[in-house]
């Protein structure tokens, strides 16, 4: 293997860079190097296509050989300083109504919220809605390609986007939720196994083996996706902070102008 190899459980954590082919493992490599001919009528605009029976075997097939290893990803978010800690030592669980009401109790019982605010934070959110309950995302790629309007505003309001979405354009409670926390992007191991099937990086890993053989693909290898598995502690690699140089490399944040700096 390229890269060294983490155990956890049964699972390699193999890091995977979807733009760096030098960090994905061998048997990825290979079974791209004996298939990847089936895949380029799919994937660009100039090759016979063959038949969606034998597409679809082999995305199957990459994507059983894909299960054990994982991708590197990127959290963007806003945390205090607590919060941190205890993805350091706990990792990252998956969220809905009842956590962003214990994390709002604890901001409560801290003095950084009102009673008042905490029971409007607590009564107007979607962290239950199906689309966002038992969640995380990432995108795997540096968050700066998502472009200025594509992320600035996990950077703003603590909560994340299930809480300031009803919340950043009120006075009382999108004022305290912006006052809360530090700008953050938290870099993990996402095992590929624990992401939705739909949301595994096939067509991502393809069309980047692809470019890198000189062909010119239809669609960009950006990659976003979800876990429905909290992550381990052994799987975050650091969370860069607002103003570390790391993070204005990560977000681009310093040509962010306006009412969209930090």
């Amino acid at each position: 293997m390229k890269l060294s190899n983490y155990e956890y459980g049964r699972v390699n954590l193999v890091s995977i860079l979807i733009e760096q082919q030098s960090t994905w493992p061998d048997e990825v490599v290979d079974y791209l190097d004996k298939n990847h001919l089936k895949f380029i009528g799919w994937e660009t605009s100039g090759g016979d296509r063959v038949s969606h029976c034998l597409y679809d075997q082999s995305i199957l097939e990459f994507r059983k050989l894909l299960k054990p290893f994982s991708l590197i990803g990127y959290h963007c978010t806003k945390l205090t300083t607590d919060e941190i800690e205890i993805i350091y030592q706990h990792g990252m669980t998956l969220q809905n109504l009842e956590s962003l009401k214990q994390r709002i109790l604890i901001l409560e019982s801290a003095g950084k919220i009102t009673m008042e605010v905490a029971k409007e934070l607590i009564a107007i959110n979607q962290a239950d809605d199906k689309n966002r309950a038992s969640m995380l995302w990432f995108c795997f790629f540096e968050p700066h390609l998502a472009g200025c309007c594509g992320i600035q505003r996990f950077f703003k309001s603590w909560g994340g986007e299930a809480l300031y979405n009803h919340h950043e354009n009120r006075k009382n409670t999108g004022d305290a939720i912006q006052n809360i926390g530090i700008p953050c992007v938290v870099k993990v191991r996402v095992i590929i196994n624990s992401l939705k099937e739909s949301y595994y990086p096939c067509s991502a890993l393809i069309r980047a083996y692809l470019i890198n053989h000189g062909y010119i693909v239809d669609n960009g290898i950006e990659h976003e996706g979800y876990s429905t598995e909290n992550i381990s502690a052994e799987q975050i690699e650091i969370i860069y902070q607002y103003p570390e140089e790391q993070f204005i490399e990560l977000t681009k944040c310093n040509e962010w102008q306006g009412k969209f700096g930090l």
